[in-house]
């Protein structure tokens, strides 16, 4: 599935006004320890703002607004709002089935783990403990 989100904020540097604007991988965006700083940076880059600019001191002060969200987004989306913690925690949830699904397919004959709820819940805490 593809997570991605249009995020997009404007702001005001020595008299012009920009309005940088980029499709964010939230696939990728989520993989990183600080998401929000990943998508400042994507927007200055795919703007062409320089990483050490001045431009990108005043735009990382200007809340950013997301729209057209796909895959996972769209559950927390709210009025331009991206709930970025609650979105991660169900990526990282997602991931997580997504490697346990087969294993219980291959070893136990299970085609939907979400049946059995408490198998489901004993090979996260295995996985997440290794």
């Amino acid at each position: 599935m593809e997570n991605t989100v249009l995020a997009s904020l404007e702001f005001y540097f020595k008299g012009n006004r920009y309005e940088p604007t980029a499709v964010i991988d939230l696939d990728v965006c989520l993989r990183h320890e600080e998401p929000i700083q990943h998508i400042y940076h994507t927007l200055a880059s795919e703007n062409g703002i320089g990483l050490y600019s001045y431009e990108l001191d005043v735009m990382i002060m200007e809340p950013i607004i997301f729209s057209e969200p796909r895959g996972l987004a769209a559950g927390f989306l709210e009025d331009g709002a991206l709930d970025i913690d609650g979105l991660q925690k169900a990526w990282q949830e997602e991931a997580i089935h997504r490697i346990l699904q087969p294993i219980a397919h291959r070893h136990l004959g299970i085609e939907n783990l979400d049946e059995h709820p408490a198998l489901k819940a004993a090979l996260i805490e295995a996985f997440q403990a290794s």
